[in-house]
């Protein structure tokens, strides 16, 4: 039970990060620089993932929309909240500790960092909820072993 979970979870988690990928890459590029046609698609995009999803798991056309549609619009506040949490660990590693009221910033970066990091969580958690809810048992469980049911696993 637990290697099901575990499989699930890091399948879901690995979803999440070739879609934040994306998003970051192109996130990170320079404005002041045209991406090139490598650095667009160096990552898939949510209808990529979704296709593969589809495929791997049997799933209808609408069911394959709405996970798409599901992976944008998490990926995007998922994306916000990994921006956010970033920014806060750059302000705390730009601190010096030989300047006065160091630690009080730091305690105070250190919250910070601890509710986007609860934020980003229950996020994650809500977006894999979202995903399993669209899915039927027969679907999660080719999800929770690669793309394979469970008697194929073994």
């Amino acid at each position: 039970m637990m290697k099901r979970r575990k499989a699930g979870m890091l399948t879901v988690i690995g979803l999440s990060a070739a879609l934040m990928t994306g998003i970051a890459t192109n996130a990170v590029a320079s404005p002041k620089e045209p991406a090139t046609q490598g650095q667009v698609s160096a990552a898939p995009t949510s209808d990529q993932i979704a296709e593969t999803m589809a495929k791997q798991l049997g799933l209808s056309d609408a069911t394959r929309d709405k996970l798409s549609k599901l992976f944008s619009t998490d990926g995007k506040q998922i994306q916000s909240l990994q921006m956010k949490l970033n920014e806060k660990r750059r302000e705390l590693n730009s601190l010096n500790p030989t300047k006065k009221g160091y630690m009080k910033k730091v305690d105070a970066l250190a919250d910070q960092s601890a509710d986007l990091t609860k934020q980003l969580t229950i996020k994650y958690a809500k977006s894999r909820a979202e995903l399993y809810s669209l899915l039927t048992p027969k679907q999660i469980e080719k999800l929770e072993h690669g793309g394979m049911s469970k008697s194929a696993a073994k």
